[in-house]
């Protein structure tokens, strides 16, 4: 992450946020990839997509106060579980690359992502075509935090 004066010109430092550092987000590939920012009930909150783009992609949580001093990473927290993931039960697998939106109210939060409805891939999993794009409203938590309602139908 870096600041930017303008929308083509970085100033430094850079900082990095987060790496693959948990079983989790090190399935097949090391990744954290794809951040997505809301800013909601006094803090900063970025997902990102983690692990192999099979069934064992998901999507980690990262936050911090939002008056925090947002370029230093000691002021980041991480959560140590995916928050979003693979469900069978649900038909949802490989969920990740999301994004945040507001709904036609102006105030509920819908959550934009893609999966699969399949576990098995035929092939490799970066030629599969089929990761269909979904939304869900998100929720939350009594102390703010989002709740991604990991075992509700999408």
């Amino acid at each position: 992450m870096a600041e930017m004066p303008s929308p083509t010109t970085l100033k430094g430092p850079e900082i990095t946020l987060t790496h693959p550092e948990f079983q989790w987000e090190r399935q097949k590939y090391n990744v954290n990839e794809g951040p997505a920012i809301l800013k909601a009930n006094g803090k900063i909150f970025l997902t990102y997509s983690a692990s192999a783009t099979n069934h064992h992609y998901c999507i980690g949580l990262l936050w911090a106060d939002e008056s925090a001093d947002l370029m230093d990473p000691a002021n980041w927290h991480k959560s140590p579980a995916p928050v979003f993931h693979s469900n069978p039960k649900v038909g949802r697998f490989g969920p990740g690359h999301n994004c945040f939106t507001l709904a036609g109210d102006g105030e509920t939060v819908v959550m934009v992502y893609h999966a699969r409805d399949y576990e098995e891939i035929e092939g490799h999993e970066l030629s599969d075509p089929n990761r269909a794009t979904r939304a869900r409203v998100l929720h939350w938590t009594p102390s703010g935090f989002p709740d991604f309602r990991q075992a509700e139908r999408d």
